[in-house]
């Protein structure tokens, strides 16, 4: 869940880790919460990201972010955009695809993300 300070801004989201359930009759093992492993993590903005493109907002509400003609988002291949520290992939960068060229796009900017991270703190 996100988590906001008494002015409704976000401070953070609230997390819990997964396992996987016994298999049901199908033979399939379903996700479950793990007991007491909850644990936030601190943040200022939460980025929803459902749907099969890119909303409209985030180049409207934010400068120096570039967009195609068909509305998706400029991205080198480690999910760079234009503009420096915003990370992009999956449908938001291609359009409607496979879920699985998303898991990986989205891996893509993770390991970005976090060498863009670990650089600003040296």
């Amino acid at each position: 869940s996100i988590i906001g300070d008494e002015k409704g801004w976000v401070v953070g989201i609230s997390c819990v880790e997964m396992e996987l359930g016994e298999p049901d009759e199908s033979g399939r093992r379903s996700p479950i919460e793990k007991a007491g492993s909850d644990f936030e993590i601190p943040c200022d903005v939460v980025i929803m990201a459902l749907g099969t493109s890119p909303n409209p907002l985030l180049k409207m509400t934010t400068e120096g972010l570039e967009t195609n003609r068909k509305g998706c988002l400029v991205a080198d291949e480690k999910g760079a955009t234009t503009r420096e520290g915003i990370f992009a992939g999956g449908d938001a960068v291609t359009g409607a695809a496979t879920v699985i060229l998303a898991m990986g796009a989205g891996r893509k900017a993770a390991k970005s993300i976090d060498e863009y991270i670990r650089q600003k703190k040296h």
